[in-house]
C-alpha cells in the first residue's frame, strides 16, 4: 500500500531528521553558522529532488492521460455492447480501437496496421467467468484484458473484471505495464537518433533573398526535422537594386550531388509573403521543418538547404512567374550520424 504524505509534511519530517543528524549546540558562533550553511544546503538540494520529482510526475500524468482516455473509450463500448446483447458474447466482447492523430475515436481491425497515424491503439480480449457450453453462449461476468499503447512508448495491460445485470458493472482492476507491441515500429522510428547544430547561409550571399539560418537538425528514422533559433532574409542584392523583391515561402530540404546537386527531399514550405526593399530584412526565431526520408535514402551524401521561392514578373521563359534563391549547410553535414539498422 502506498501512502501520500503532504509535502509541507515531507519538509517537516527532512528539518527534524536533519536537525537529528546535526544538532546546533550553543558554542561559538563559527560553529553554529556552518550547521545553518549545511542546513539551508541540504534544504535547497531537496527542494531540487522535490522539484525534479514533480516535473517526472507531471510528464507521466501527460503520456498516461492518452491511455486513460483510450480506456475509456473501450469501456464505453463494452457497456454498449453489453445492453445490445444483453450480456457479453465473444463475437461482440473483442475489438480493436484506436485515437487517430486527429479526429474522433474509431474501431479498427488490426491495431498494429493502423498504428501509424495513431495517437494510440488498443485491444480489448474477453474471457468468461461463467461456465458456458459454446463459443456462441451468452455470459454475465467475464474479464476483459485491454491492451493500451501509445506513440511514445508507454504500454499498459488493464485486467478489468465485470458484470451485467441490465447494466455494466465494475470489479477488480489490475494493471500491469507492457513493451509496445502493436507500436514498436512506430516508436523505434519515433526515437531520435541525432542532434546536430546547424549553420546555414550568409546575409551578404549574393542572392536578391540572402537567407541566414541557425538551429538544430534532428535525425530520426523516417524523417529529419530542422528546427531554427534564428532565420533572417535580407534583400541583398536585388536585379536591378532598386527593384523589390517579392519573397512567397521557405522550404528546407536536402541536397545531394557532386559536380552538380539538387534538392532531393524537402519540407513543406512555410509562409512570408513579403516585399523588401534593397537592404530590408525579414527575421523569425522559431520555426520547424519536417523533411521526409526512408530506408533507401543516403543520408550521409545529402546537406540541409533552405530554398526560397520568390514571386517575380511571369516571361516567355518563366511562366510561372517563379524563381529561387539557397542556403546550404556544409557537405558531409550528416558523415558522423550512425543509423540503426
Amino acid at each position: 500500500m502506498s501512502v501520500r504524505v503532504n509535502p509541507c509534511t515531507k519538509l517537516f519530517i527532512g528539518f527534524h531528521a536533519f536537525h537529528a543528524l546535526y544538532p546546533i549546540k550553543l558554542v561559538d558562533t563559527d560553529e553554529i553558522e556552518f550547521t545553518l550553511v549545511r542546513m539551508r544546503l541540504s534544504i535547497l538540494a531537496a527542494g531540487i529532488a522535490f522539484g525534479l520529482a514533480n516535473s517526472a510526475s507531471a510528464q507521466e500524468r501527460a503520456a498516461s492521460s492518452t491511455l486513460a482516455q483510450l480506456e475509456k473509450e473501450m469501456l464505453t463500448r463494452i457497456a454498449e455492447r453489453a445492453k445490445a446483447s444483453g450480456g457479453f458474447t465473444f463475437e461482440a466482447g473483442d475489438f480493436d480501437l484506436r485515437l487517430p492523430l486527429r479526429g474522433e475515436p474509431e474501431e479498427i481491425v488490426g491495431p498494429t496496421t493502423h498504428a501509424n497515424d495513431a495517437l494510440a491503439v488498443g485491444s480489448a480480449r474477453i474471457e468468461p467467468l461463467d461456465s458456458i457450453a459454446s463459443r456462441q453462449d451468452t455470459f454475465r461476468r467475464a474479464r476483459y484484458a485491454l491492451r493500451l499503447e501509445d506513440r511514445i512508448g508507454n504500454c499498459r495491460i488493464v485486467h478489468q473484471d465485470i458484470s451485467f445485470d441490465s447494466t455494466v458493472a465494475r470489479k477488480r482492476r489490475i494493471v500491469e505495464r507492457c513493451e509496445p507491441l502493436y507500436m514498436a515500429e512506430v516508436v523505434r522510428r519515433g526515437r531520435r537518433i541525432a542532434r546536430l547544430p546547424l549553420s546555414a547561409g550568409r546575409l551578404d550571399d549574393h542572392w536578391s533573398a540572402a537567407l541566414a539560418a541557425t538551429g538544430t537538425a534532428d535525425v530520426y528514422m523516417d524523417s529529419v526535422v530542422i528546427t531554427t533559433s534564428s532565420l533572417i532574409l535580407r534583400a541583398s542584392y536585388p536585379v536591378p537594386p532598386s527593384s523589390p523583391v517579392v519573397i512567397d515561402s521557405i522550404s528546407a530540404g536536402l541536397a545531394a550531388g557532386n559536380e552538380s546537386w539538387s534538392v532531393v527531399r524537402k519540407s513543406i514550405p512555410i509562409s512570408v509573403d513579403t516585399t523588401l526593399k534593397q537592404g530590408e530584412e525579414w527575421r523569425r526565431k522559431v520555426r520547424r521543418f519536417m523533411i521526409p526520408v526512408d530506408s533507401s535514402f543516403d543520408l550521409k551524401s545529402s546537406w540541409p538547404v533552405f530554398e526560397v521561392y520568390l514571386r517575380v514578373p511571369v516571361t516567355t521563359d518563366n511562366p510561372y512567374g517563379t524563381a529561387w534563391t539557397y542556403a546550404h549547410e556544409r557537405k558531409g553535414f550528416f558523415l558522423a550520424v550512425v543509423q540503426p539498422r
